[in-house]
């Protein structure tokens, strides 16, 4: 089963621009692996249908792009009776109680709920957010944001390796001044060594707790 944690629903005719764009800044904000868009995640002879149901199945968040020709192209598709995948998308990520993100483009806002089929109209209850073309990575910055960045696991591994050592660097050299009898200086080289790296661990446990908060 799928692990992406972001799906990208859009319509071409719509926003196929801005969904690849908006798919590469989250990638480089989330991690490539997190974000899923028809274009890129489904492969050649896959079964459409079949992959984006196991993609919302698996999904965490569901962005809905929505530009001006958004609402148009919906209506024009109900008209016609013509199938509209993007339709089945929202209204499945609805219906399995996902967190859905409506992500207004470039000024369009959302549809109203009379110009809703009835399985989009909880569309329309859900808090959106805008991303502007003149200011693009601050907005994707916001999304990612309110969709929660995985923790930097690999800063904390680059504090460890400059910390650790400084911490052993300097009580090599401070415990002599500290404790100059031979006898003392082992036993409190230890003491040292153990209060600083739990100092160091609760301050790698606050800004984890700072973090998650933040985002909550």
């Amino acid at each position: 089963m799928s692990q992406h944690s972001v799906f990208i629903s859009y319509r071409r005719s719509d926003s196929t621009g801005e969904a690849g764009r908006l798919s590469d800044s989250l990638e480089a904000l989330l991690g490539t692996a997190c974000v899923f868009r028809d274009a890129d995640g489904i492969a050649p002879g896959d079964d459409f249908e079949a992959a984006l149901e196991l993609e919302l199945a698996a999904t965490s968040a569901v962005l809905v792009l929505i530009g001006k020709r958004w609402a148009p192209e919906l209506a024009a598709r109900q008209a016609r009776s013509e199938p509209d995948y993007v339709r089945r998308e929202v209204a499945t990520a609805l219906r399995l109680g996902k967190r859905v993100i409506p992500v207004l483009l470039n000024g369009a806002e959302l549809p109203r709920v009379d110009d809703l089929p009835a399985d989009l109209r909880a569309l329309v209850r859900h808090q959106a957010v805008s991303v502007r073309d003149e200011a693009w990575n601050v907005d994707a910055g916001r999304l990612a944001d309110a969709i929660g960045r995985p923790y930097s696991w690999r800063k904390v591994g680059l504090r460890a390796a400059l910390v650790v050592p400084l911490i052993l660097i300097a009580t090599w050299y401070g415990v002599p001044y500290l404790a100059p009898s031979t006898s003392d200086q082992l036993a409190l080289a230890r003491g040292l060594v153990l209060v600083l790296l739990l100092a160091y661990a609760g301050g790698e446990c606050w800004l984890r707790w700072r973090e998650v908060h933040r985002r909550a």
